[in-house]
């Protein structure tokens, strides 16, 4: 037979090669999706794989990347939980496998929560080291009893420079906490006096457990919303929160107490006593001043009444509410009155009663008296004065700083007006009294008002000189204020009395009810009028005034019962001229009745039969020229003396007056011995430097 060969060409060569490689390398690396211990055929070769001639090939393991961590959380007993509450506490698990899916030894697991402030893990670092069967132990528990949420925990750990973790998702929800029967330490036997303490004792659990913390704890009383109690929270140890509660001197008598969490409260009761009265305290009365006025004499800014305030307080200067405080007068002069006499003191121990005056002055303290636990405190007021009554006509007074003032020529000299009140006893009456004035020359006043209002029962006005000037230079000047006409208090009731009235006895109210009879003896005033001629008569043809009291018209005669009018006084200022003349000038008891101008020479004759060494008075009569005296102050002296010795006029200076034809000066002359004719001059000089000369020749 004959025998063949074949050839096998390149190209096929290298692809069968090609195809043996690649098989090999899958192979190697456990690939190709068939028998990793088998070879696959040649291609074309069905039988390949199957005959004699392969070679068989050993199986490799599978090679691990990275580190693996398993994490569970599970409660005392080593049960899976996934949620806690409360105060509860779990264990976290973290199982570590090295790549090699061993144990891992003394591995670092490090334990965290997704989301701040729900968990808390012991140790507080979160880390643990796995023992030796590759496991690391964390305790986890809510952050505190009222958190709520979900968070994801994490245990992360690195072996073999390989990273692994795990995680599991918890539920935190907050556990009620609950309090149980409070109890006191030391309980008082009896009532709890005012300002002492006592220790409170509150048990708190959650889920049966003692619990670390009580928040969301509430204490209160019934005395300490009346503020008359505290309750302090102290600390909290093994479960028992601790409190102390002092009686500030709780009014109640017995006090309950109430802790409460949530929806859980217990009470417990405390009999208590309230604090002694350590004081009553003076605080004030309702007026400015320490007076009040007489009954009847009200308005106008003066009070009949005055509300006196004490305070009560215990002895720590506390003030003690609901307590009843009576109130009495050290005198009931003239009908004063306290009411009320009983009242209670308010939540910061104050109460008041009101002082009412009588018709009577007099001094008067009120007493204000309390009990409490069976003893009584008593507080006297400061001293009050009733006084003050209406002005009454007899003690009202108009005065001048002085009479005659340089007016008559000259604008803007003013001269001080002062009006003077008092009432029936005398006691200047209350400030703020008005005062209105008026005058018939000149102006007076400000532009605020043309009268005053009192201070201590006077008050002052200035007028000043100016057109209207009076023919004559004498000016009148009227004040009025409205108060009572002058009566005789035949009773000493200290007001005027009606024994003719016919409403109820003792009910009578001067000023108000009429008197139709048998009323005390009185003065019946008619209307004031601005008596400008000054005859004491109203003649309306005249430049009279006329000031009606409550009514259009002016009355002359009074109205014929007691009661209120325009009481009045009035005054006369001179407007004198600045230059004066002499009268009446007079040699011993010679006078000479001739009238001398300024600049005038008059002689001074001495009887013959005198001897020349005699000395003479000489008196003059100094005027203005209406005859009315010279200004206030104006000055007189003796000039230029010669061969005459002449003493000081007496008074050298014009004092204040009004007096009609002027003022008298006295002076003494002596001749000079040898009889020689001698000479003086008399000078005046008035305040506003106006001089007016006389000479004196003396034979």
């Amino acid at each position: 037979m004959q025998q063949t060969s074949t050839r096998i060409s390149p190209a096929i060569f290298k692809r069968t090669a090609l195809t043996l490689i690649a098989a090999a390398v899958l192979s190697a690396c456990g690939g190709g999706g068939g028998d990793p211990g088998s070879v696959p055929a040649a291609s074309g070769n069905p039988g390949a794989g199957t005959g004699a001639g392969t070679t068989p090939t050993t199986p490799t393991t599978p090679v691990a990347t990275e580190t693996r961590v398993s994490l569970a959380m599970v409660d005392g007993s080593g049960n899976p939980v996934t949620s806690l509450s409360g105060g509860q506490t779990a264990t976290l698990k973290a199982t570590v496998l090295t790549p090699a899916g061993k144990p891992a030894v003394g591995a670092i697991v490090q334990f965290a929560a997704g989301t701040d402030g729900l968990v808390v893990f012991t140790p507080d670092t979160g880390s643990s080291l796995t023992d030796a069967n590759g496991v690391a132990v964390v305790t986890v528990k809510p952050a505190s009893f009222t958190t709520a949420g979900a968070v994801a925990v994490n245990a992360t750990a690195v072996v073999e420079g390989k990273t692994g973790s795990s995680g599991v998702n918890i539920s935190i929800g907050a556990a009620p906490l609950t309090v149980g029967t409070l109890s006191f330490s030391a309980a008082p036997a009896g009532r709890l006096p005012a300002f002492s303490t006592l220790a409170l004792n509150i048990p708190v659990t959650s889920a049966g457990q003692p619990a670390t913390a009580s928040t969301g704890l509430t204490l209160n009383s019934l005395c300490v919303g009346d503020g008359t109690a505290t309750l302090v929270p102290g600390a909290i140890s093994n479960g028992v929160q601790a409190a102390t509660y002092t009686n500030n001197g709780c009014l109640r008598g017995r006090d309950t107490i109430t802790a409460a969490i949530g929806n859980s409260s217990q009470t417990i009761g405390i009999d208590v006593s309230a604090a002694n009265i350590g004081a009553i305290q003076f605080s004030g009365t309702s007026q400015s001043g320490t007076s009040i006025v007489l009954k009847g004499s009200g308005g106008q800014g003066r009070s009949e009444s005055a509300q006196l305030t004490y305070r009560v307080v215990d002895q720590q200067g506390n003030g003690l509410a609901g307590v009843d405080v009576d109130f009495s007068a050290t005198t009931y002069t003239g009908g004063l009155a306290v009411s009320p006499t009983r009242a209670t003191t308010d939540a910061s121990g104050n109460v008041s009663t009101m002082v009412s005056s009588g018709t009577i002055p007099t001094p008067v303290r009120v007493l204000a008296t309390a009990s409490r636990n069976g003893s009584t405190m008593t507080g006297l007021s400061d001293a009050l004065t009733i006084s003050t009554g209406l002005p009454i006509q007899r003690s009202m007074s108009l005065s001048a700083e002085h009479h005659n003032i340089e007016g008559g020529n000259t604008d803007g000299i003013k001269v001080g007006i002062t009006v003077r009140l008092a009432d029936q006893y005398g006691n200047p009456v209350s400030n703020g009294t008005a005062v209105n004035l008026v005058t018939e020359g000149g102006a007076i006043g400000t532009a605020a008002q043309g009268g005053c209002v009192t201070t201590d029962g006077g008050c002052s006005v200035e007028l000043v000189s100016q057109n209207y000037r009076p023919v004559d230079g004498r000016v009148t000047v009227l004040a009025f204020v409205q108060g009572v006409e002058n009566f005789t208090d035949t009773n000493g009731d200290g007001q005027y009395s009606c024994m003719g009235f016919t409403g109820a006895p003792g009910t009578y109210r001067p000023l108000v009810d009429a008197c139709p009879s048998g009323g005390e003896p009185f003065e019946d005033m008619p209307d004031p009028f601005l008596d400008t001629n000054r005859n004491g008569a109203y003649e309306s043809g005249d430049r009279d005034l006329p000031f009606p009291f409550n009514s259009t018209s002016y009355k002359a005669s009074g109205n014929g019962a007691w009661g209120l009018n325009y009481l009045r006084d009035s005054t006369e200022i001179v407007f004198s001229g600045s230059f004066g003349k002499l009268s009446q000038v007079c040699v011993g008891s010679t006078c000479d009745g001739s009238i001398y101008s300024n600049g005038a020479t008059i002689p001074v004759p001495f009887p013959a039969a005198t001897a020349c060494s005699a000395s003479r008075s000489l008196s003059v009569r100094l005027a203005d020229s209406n005859n009315n005296p010279l200004p206030f102050d104006t000055q007189l002296a003796v000039l230029s003396a010669n061969m005459v010795t002449v003493t000081t006029p007496s008074p050298a200076k014009i004092p204040s007056t009004g007096a009609t034809g002027g003022t008298f000066h006295l002076m003494t002359v002596t001749p000079d011995a040898a009889c020689v004719r001698g000479d003086f001059t008399l000078q005046a000089t008035t305040p506003q430097g106006k001089i007016t000369e006389f000479k004196f020749t003396v034979n």
